[in-house]
């Protein structure tokens, strides 16, 4: 009776064994990403693509904590589905001893211990600790160099604070628009059963303008715009953005927080419009707005 596979029973051609995990204090380099692939897919029974999804989070883990900003998660499914196909086109023809063959093997072979680079493409622009920069250029060198180093405990603490705030807010948000479709249902109801009762009488809007209405105003108006992003749910609010410029959160911190408020409410990630560009698109149109719609209240 044939014992029961674990990580490393197994020998992949080219790859070595087979891994359950990624572990180490580096980037996650291409040997491991292939060597987990092949777990998930012989011993967990995924299909590839949702083997490729599955450790394509597991790599998103260390490049967070590297605080490395890096490409949506399909673009990185992409690259490990790529990688996957082009071992599969070796394997097809391993049987060829031929130079041209044996060249394809010693190439794939030596990019195996290099490391999965899934930064964005503006990295490098991007970090702005000099210590998270020369980790990622030490990480591309040839021969995968470098280590992760300890968690910023007083930036971990900040963002926390964040994480907390955006939740409670959109736990908020949501209560409120429940609210909002009650009263909806109530007013239609009472439009309904009033019939023409004169409205003459009704007392006007007050001259005075207090500064929190006007905020509530030009949240409003702003909220309105911040509904759908290319056929994508996005539940960013004024509110939301901020307290993210309020607490100084880099758009690449912002994504993972954001995405860990939308899965802790429930959400598909991959449903919704979160990452680096739209949230500073956002950021920008925001304060643009907000500026002018308060120039347009105080004429």
């Amino acid at each position: 009776m044939a014992s029961t596979l674990r990580s490393g029973d197994r020998n992949i051609y080219l790859i070595d064994s087979e891994r359950h995990q990624i572990t180490g204090c580096k980037l996650p380099s291409n040997r491991q990403v292939l060597s987990v692939l092949f777990y998930n897919l012989h011993e967990v029974k995924l299909s590839i693509r949702e083997s490729a999804n599955l450790v394509a989070r597991e790599c998103l883990i260390f490049w967070e904590k590297a605080r490395i900003p890096t490409r949506a998660t399909p673009h990185c499914v992409e690259k490990i589905m790529k990688m996957y196909n082009h071992w599969c086109n070796l394997q097809k023809s391993a049987c060829r001893r031929s130079e041209t063959q044996e060249e394809n093997e010693r190439n794939f072979t030596s990019d195996l211990n290099n490391l999965f680079d899934i930064a964005h493409a503006n990295a490098l622009e991007i970090i702005k600790i000099e210590e998270d920069r020369k980790l990622l250029l030490s990480q591309r060198e040839s021969g995968w160099t470098g280590c992760l180093m300890g968690i910023d405990m007083k930036l971990a603490k900040r963002e926390e604070r964040v994480l907390l705030i955006v939740i409670e807010q959109a736990n908020r948000l949501a209560k409120a628009h429940h609210s909002s479709e009650i009263d909806d249902n109530f007013m239609d109801s009472s439009e309904e059963s009033s019939g023409t009762e004169d409205i003459s009488d009704q007392p006007g809007p007050s001259s005075s303008i207090t500064q929190s209405s006007l905020e509530e105003n030009i949240d409003e108006q702003i909220e309105l715009r911040m509904r759908i992003v290319g056929g994508m749910k996005c539940f960013l609010t004024p509110k939301i953005i901020a307290v993210l410029d309020r607490f100084h959160i880099s758009q690449r911190s912002a994504v993972f927080i954001l995405e860990a408020v939308a899965e802790s409410l429930g959400h598909n990630i991959d449903e919704l419009a979160i990452n680096q560009n739209m949230i500073q698109r956002y950021r920008e149109d925001f304060r643009k707005t907000k500026a002018i719609r308060i120039k347009e209240l105080f004429k």
